[in-house]
């Protein structure tokens, strides 16, 4: 293609321009805004960037009918010489008018296809380079297109520069044709002026209000109100209510702070200290609302269970939305069961509907829900300890029941322990003098496992099943646990009596003891009474094989041994029977022949 031919737009050309949807292909479209009828193919290449890209857009814009090739070319010349008696004349412009050409039929228009162009392509229309002279005379008239001036001019305007033309207002035509072009981002003019720097303002005014508000709370006189807290209290409790001293703190958080309260003609109720969170607008109200509050170090003597539990059914005159519960002790005559910590629920109305409380390793949780005087009572725990008897260890208990004043009685008591099972039923009563009283079901408990955390000298392997009743009565609670008695009976399956060797004493010839060795049987079953001196086991009997006994054996609180074993030891001969007599201690016992 001639780098000098000029082309401009046709009629289909510019009904393109203003019906955006004849020509989707971008490059296409970017040409023929650029043909304008002045430049010619080498400047459209140099404004496109790309010669190969710019002609090929041409001659594919040429067959589809949106250009034509510039005709008539303007002739500056003058006309012929005059006769000489002529006088001069004026050059006379003339130009070279081509012959008509003949009309032919229109031809249906070409379909145009997209071609992909490996070139860069442009959103908007490069400038336009300086103009120089015209070459030709355009056939059509050319389109202003903005200059670098009337952009700066409409940037500092504040005006858009994406779609108006700032020198003039262009016309519909122009409008369309450079719809697609894109000038850049609108600039907004800077202006300067003082302005007031609101946010600095704002927090200086927060801060001085949380200033005031804080010299406010601190130098509020809160002893004004240590009287209607202390009679409100003490119509909850239905006792006398004494508070020590009351205060106001910021840390951890904005709070209440009362102190040394003790409740009770005899101190039945004690607390260190109350950490109240109010809701500050309700203290200008009849009822008071606390959305937090924090009890810790309380002593609560059984005595006072009844006052909580009628208090708790009550309706308070004080709103409280949680209640958390630190350092809590049950007093009960001289024992103490401490290191409690918790929570009450409460109900939207603001009564207490259950006491939430769990010991110090958070190994067992209680539950208490009012009702009447008393409290239902719920347990669970696991790998828990009991206090009586810290060597045991429960992998698993479960218990239900009532708690009221003097008294806590077990309704379920389940409890899985080496690899077995106790469950029954249980009552504490500390009323009228400490009593204790159970009634157990043992099944499948690994024997040696329980004489090992028991601290028993004697050792025993076997799976023990047996029933136990329980009962103990002493001056105090801390005396309790030394004061149980109990009886009942029992069995071992499959089983090893260790530190003892029955066969062994039978055969054994002479009057010396029988030391060491152990026993197995196939079952061993008796009876046993244990109370503060000894432990008893009646009516033994044991199944070994070919050898049988009978006896009993009692063990001492300082693991002194006494007892007899009847021995029979069967043969295809005949039967062996020996009487054998048990002493020593736990740890040493000796099996003597004795005369019958």
């Amino acid at each position: 293609m001639d780098k000098s031919t000029v082309f401009v737009k046709t009629q289909e050309g510019e009904e393109a321009m203003r019906q955006r949807t004849r020509l989707v292909q971008r490059n296409l479209r970017n040409i023929l805004i650029m043909v304008d009828g002045q430049a010619d193919v080498g400047d459209l290449a140099k404004r496109f960037g790309d010669e190969a890209t710019t002609q090929a857009a041409l001659r594919e814009l040429l067959a589809g009918g949106f250009i034509a090739e510039q005709s008539g070319q303007l002739d500056f010349t003058t006309a012929p010489a005059a006769k000489a008696n002529q006088p001069d004349e004026v050059p006379v412009l003339t130009s070279r008018i081509p012959a008509p050409v003949q009309a032919e039929p229109a031809a249906p228009e070409p379909a145009v296809e997209e071609i992909h162009l490996i070139s860069p392509e442009y959103e908007s229309l490069p400038p336009p380079p300086l103009q120089t002279a015209a070459r030709s005379i355009p056939a059509t008239a050319p389109v202003t297109v903005p200059g670098w001036l009337d952009r700066m001019k409409a940037l500092f305007a504040g005006r858009s520069n994406k779609r108006d033309v700032p020198a003039k207002k262009a016309g519909k035509d122009e409008q369309a044709e450079f719809a697609d072009v894109e000038w850049g981002p609108d600039l907004a003019p800077a202006r300067r002026g003082t302005q007031a720097n609101w946010p600095m303002l704002g927090l200086s005014a927060a801060a001085g209000i949380a200033v005031l508000l804080g010299l406010t709370l601190s130098l509020y006189p809160y002893g004004r109100h240590l009287p209607d807290i202390e009679r409100n209290a003490a119509a909850m409790l239905q006792e006398p209510v004494k508070i020590g001293d009351i205060g106001f703190s910021f840390l951890p958080r904005p709070h209440i702070a009362l102190r040394n309260i003790v409740a009770g003609n005899e101190a039945q109720l004690r607390i260190a200290s109350v950490r109240a969170t109010p809701d500050f607008l309700s203290l200008l109200g009849e009822r008071k609302v606390f959305h937090d509050v924090v009890f810790a170090g309380i002593d609560v003597k059984e005595s006072a269970l009844a006052k909580l539990a009628r208090a708790a059914a009550g309706n308070p005159p004080v709103k409280f939305r949680h209640i958390a519960i630190e350092g809590l002790s049950l007093v009960a005559g001289d024992a103490r069961l401490g290191g409690i910590g918790g929570e009450v629920k409460m109900s939207p109305a603001g009564t207490m509907e259950a006491i939430l409380l769990h010991d110090q390793d958070n190994a067992l949780k209680m539950e208490l829900r009012p009702k009447g005087e008393a409290f239902q009572f719920v347990a669970s725990g696991s790998n828990w300890k009991p206090p009586f008897a810290p060597n045991l260890v429960c992998q698993s208990v479960d218990a239900a029941g009532e708690l009221r004043a003097g008294a806590l009685n077990l309704d379920k008591l389940e409890t899985r322990a080496y690899e077995g099972l106790v469950e029954g039923k249980a009552s504490l009563a500390w009323s009228s003098g400490p009593e204790f009283n159970g009634d157990l079901e043992i099944k499948h408990i690994n024997s040696g496992k329980l004489l090992a955390a028991l601290g028993s000298g004697l050792s025993a392997e076997g799976e023990l099943s047996g029933r136990l009743k329980l009962a103990a009565k002493a001056d105090s609670l801390g005396k309790l646990a030394d004061a149980v008695r109990a009886e009942g009976s029992f069995e071992m399956k499959r089983g090893i009596a260790k530190g003892l060797d029955l066969g062994e004493a039978v055969r054994k010839t002479g009057r010396d003891p029988t030391r060491g060795g152990e026993t197995k049987f196939e079952q061993l079953s008796g009876t046993v009474q244990v109370d503060a001196q000894e432990a008893r086991l009646g009516n033994l009997r044991l199944a070994s094989g070919l050898m049988t006994a009978v006896g009993n054996l009692g063990v001492g609180r300082n693991g002194q041994l006494n007892g007899l074993l009847n021995v029979d030891l069967k043969s295809s001969a005949a039967t062996l029977r020996v009487a054998l007599a048990v002493g020593g201690t736990s740890k040493d016992p000796m099996l003597t022949p004795s005369r019958r």
